[in-house]
């Protein structure tokens, strides 16, 4: 009696194998995806949360959002309105780039405002939004803040 597989055996193996991986690496890939985009979005939300704190600390929107790190975190950003600063109150993740926008007024309402926009290095065409103006976060398609 011989011992071992036949070469049937082997390839309804890999057949199954096959089956498996097919479905599999959507999947996987589909988490990831989602995984890159909630790292923006917190890291969105984070920013917008301390420039309200410096927003109500100092009665005013901060001019410079700097990261000592250029391009993509990770990274500690402070904020600073010229006189006042908030040294690291903004941490950036890892591939994610942060923009931030100071705007003169919003139509109509007056007042400094600003947006926010973020994005995933593995993600370029998708982006997520913070606007004062709208009071919103919305998704963009990764160039920035409409």
């Amino acid at each position: 009696m011989r011992k071992g597989f036949t070469l049937i055996e082997i390839l309804v193996v890999f057949a199954i194998l096959g089956i498996i991986v097919s479905i599999a690496i959507p999947a996987y890939t589909r988490y990831v995806t989602k995984a890159y985009r909630g790292t923006v979005i917190s890291d969105v939300k984070n920013a917008v949360l301390a420039v309200e704190a410096f927003l109500s600390d100092y009665k005013t929107v901060p001019t410079n959002f700097s990261c000592p790190a250029s391009g993509f975190g990770p990274s500690v950003c402070s904020l600073t309105d010229g006189t006042n600063t908030m040294q690291n109150v903004v941490s950036v993740s890892k591939n994610v780039q942060l923009s931030y926008e100071k705007l003169a007024s919003c139509a109509g309402t007056g007042g400094e405002v600003y947006k926010i926009h973020g994005v995933h290095a593995l993600l370029p065409n998708w982006g997520f939004c913070f606007d004062a103006c709208l009071g919103e976060y919305f998704e963009t398609d990764g160039s920035g803040c409409p």
